[in-house]
């Protein structure tokens, strides 16, 4: 059997917005944007806000899944997804640039591994 090629983008995120990262609402609309815009099909969501602050969210996709952990005390974050289709090119770019704008961010990094 023959299993199918994943692609994971991976996103660090730093000198983020210490409030937007601990927005639940702000970030639940910035992965759907990102699912959007990759034209991937969401079929589940859960999330957790820590105490005193930060949160994680993942949205199981039936290409597979994206996740984000955030860390509002540092200005960080990790946005990772994971695809068993290929996205358009310039997808990687565009999200870090949509993440950087969202989360007012001074620095994201972008990973492809294919």
């Amino acid at each position: 059997m023959v299993l199918p090629r994943n692609t994971v983008h991976l996103f660090e995120v730093s000198g983020a917005d210490a409030a937007r990262l601990d927005d639940l609402g702000l970030v639940q609309r910035l992965l759907a944007r990102v699912v959007r815009d990759a034209g991937l099909t969401p079929v589940a969501e859960t999330a957790h806000r820590f105490s005193p602050q930060g949160l994680s969210l993942a949205v199981l996709l039936a290409e597979s899944h994206i996740a984000v952990h955030t860390w509002p005390e540092a200005g960080t974050a990790y946005l990772t997804l994971t695809t068993c289709r290929l996205p358009e090119p310039g997808f990687g770019d565009h999200t870090a640039d949509l993440v950087r704008e969202e989360l007012g961010a001074t620095r994201v990094e972008l990973r492809e591994l294919v």
